[in-house]
């Protein structure tokens, strides 16, 4: 009875975790450019560099991913092996987008500082999704429960990912953006 009760409140609660997981996700992802684009002034070269920048670090978290997983299984603790590294990832993950759209640099000094941000957003992220994803197992020992938290994370993920898609161009571009401008709506004045 007590399982059952459990299983039902992992159903709910679990994925909406997701959603918000996956609009910053979709933020990084889809719209880091066009905040570069509309507040740096950078030359082609300096465009180009960011670009090898994103590429490598693609090619980085095909390296990192199963590092990580590695390590978050090793984990050990009372509070489980996955908890302190969603907990982690996410605190981790909120200071390095918030450091990635709130800086004033310009020029190369701004293209190393995105370097470094946006490899740190590998790192930080893969700490929560690789746990987050790793927990559902022990969600339930039920196969079939199992299956409906992760059809039920992957609904809400797409949520959270097609809200930020829709949310993010109506509140940056245009006469609707935040503070009047782009350059305002995407960063702290």
């Amino acid at each position: 009875m007590e399982q059952a009760k459990r299983d039902r409140q992992n159903l709910i609660m679990f994925p909406l975790g997701t959603v918000g997981r996956d609009m910053v996700y979709t933020l990084v992802t889809n719209f880091l450019l066009t905040f570069v684009l509309f507040t740096r002034q950078l030359t082609t070269g300096q465009f180009a560099t960011i670009t090898a920048i994103m590429f490598g670090a693609r090619i980085f978290d095909a390296l990192n991913d199963p590092i990580m997983g590695n390590i978050i299984e090793r984990t050990r603790g009372k509070h489980g092996k996955f908890k302190p590294w969603i907990l982690a990832g996410m605190i981790s993950t909120s200071l390095v987008i918030y450091s990635t759209f709130n800086t004033k640099l310009q020029g190369w000094p701004f293209v190393w500082f995105f370097g470094l941000m946006y490899f740190l957003f590998s790192i930080t992220y893969t700490m929560g999704d690789i746990s987050y994803w790793g927990m559902i197992p022990s969600l339930s020992s039920d196969g079939d429960a199992r299956n409906t938290f992760t059809a039920r994370t992957t609904l809400f993920a797409g949520i959270g990912g097609v809200t930020a898609s829709i949310l993010i161009p109506m509140l940056t571009t245009g006469k609707s953006a935040l503070g009047g401008s782009a350059t305002v709506a995407l960063r702290r004045p």
